[in-house]
């Protein structure tokens, strides 16, 4: 897999921004859709430098596109949370979004956090251990749903240092036939979860496909704007606290979390926070993905740990996660799919292929 950042100029421009000379500067991680560098400066130490990078086209790999705005939303979260909640989060040392183009994709410097992330060190665990890791991921998880805003989207972050909230993003495209990303003045703030399911019914959070659509699509999309319109449970819902607008962590998994390497129950970092957004409470899906291969009863043993733990936290998450809510998740669901086949989507508002994580 091929990408097409000169690391050269990412370099001189990293010395730039740090006002000082790199040591070294080594490649370090390559995801799905960026890249990451470590620069050793003299004075300050290691950080971490990622590059949003597009690689070459490949089976499973995704195409990397995203929105122009996720990167400085991204950055605009970490920022908040570092200054109102104790959520660990990397610090951010500065932002470039290519102008020129000549890295080959937007950057950021970041804090270097020493520490594992939990799957690699998950098999070294006590069952008292990860029991005790589940119950910290359901604290940092409670801190987050207790921020509130009063619109849907994401966060930014003013030059004067003014946190708002301003249009959606969304994680880079795995969609091969992606052609642009969701337009920016459709999406949003959002004043209502009303205003925000009509937008996800016109698809205007949905990326450009190169795709025509099916003929079928705009009458199926008219009968879920239809079913919103209608809905007597999201109009009620208005006034439940399970309705707040919260931050939400939409990659919460073992992957994204790094572990203290000599206390592995101490979290010393959440990492991605890529396509993070202000939703109401029901819309939200924290089932924290434990690796691969744990066993089916700890994982369902872990899971109820962490819901219990969230709720006792939060006692508007039980209701949120729970049946009074569930129809209004169908309704979220029914909107994300509204150009869909019906028949392909089951009674939970999902398609017949995919499995709900609660």
């Amino acid at each position: 897999m091929s990408s097409c950042v000169d690391t050269t100029i990412l370099r001189e421009r990293v010395e730039v921004l740090l006002a000082e000379r790199c040591d070294s500067f080594e490649r370090h991680v390559q995801g799905s859709h960026h890249l990451t560098f470590i620069a050793q400066m003299p004075r300050m130490g290691k950080k971490l430098v990622r590059v949003e990078s597009i690689f070459s086209k490949e089976e499973g790999s995704g195409t990397g596109l995203a929105s122009p705005s996720k990167m400085p939303s991204e950055i605009a979260t970490m920022r908040y949370l570092k200054r109102h909640s104790t959520i660990p989060v990397p610090e951010i040392y500065g932002y470039d979004n290519d102008a020129d183009r000549r890295v080959g994709g937007t950057w950021m410097v970041m804090e270097y956090v020493e520490g594992r992330n939990v799957e690699q060190v998950w098999h070294t665990l006590t069952t008292t251990q990860r029991e005790q890791l589940a119950l910290s991921l359901a604290d940092l998880w409670s801190q987050l749903i207790l921020q509130t805003f009063d619109r849907i989207g994401s966060l930014y972050e003013r030059p004067e240092g003014q946190f708002v909230v301003g249009p959606m993003t969304f994680l880079p495209t795995r969609n091969h036939y992606a052609i642009a990303p969701p337009e920016n003045a459709k999406c949003g703030p959002f004043n209502t979860a009303l205003e925000w399911l009509e937008a996800s019914a016109r698809q205007d959070l949905a990326y450009r496909l190169s795709l025509s659509p099916q003929s079928e699509a705009p009458s199926r999309i008219d009968t879920v704007l239809k079913l919103i319109r209608d809905s007597d449970d999201l109009r009620l819902s208005t006034e439940w606290a399970a309705s707040r607008f919260s931050i939400e962590h939409v990659d919460y998994s073992t992957h994204n979390v790094l572990v203290s390497s000599v206390s592995p129950t101490e979290i010393v970092a959440v990492l991605d926070w890529e396509g993070a957004r202000v939703v109401p409470m029901w819309a939200m899906n924290p089932a924290f993905r434990w690796p691969h291969d744990s066993d089916e009863n700890e994982t369902r043993h872990l899971r109820a740990l962490m819901r219990d733990r969230i709720g006792s936290r939060v006692p508007s998450w039980t209701s949120a996660i729970g049946e009074e809510c569930r129809p209004l998740r169908v309704l979220y669901m029914k909107a994300t799919l509204s150009d869909r086949n019906p028949d392909l989507i089951n009674a939970n508002g999902y398609p017949l292929a995919m499995s709900h994580d609660f």
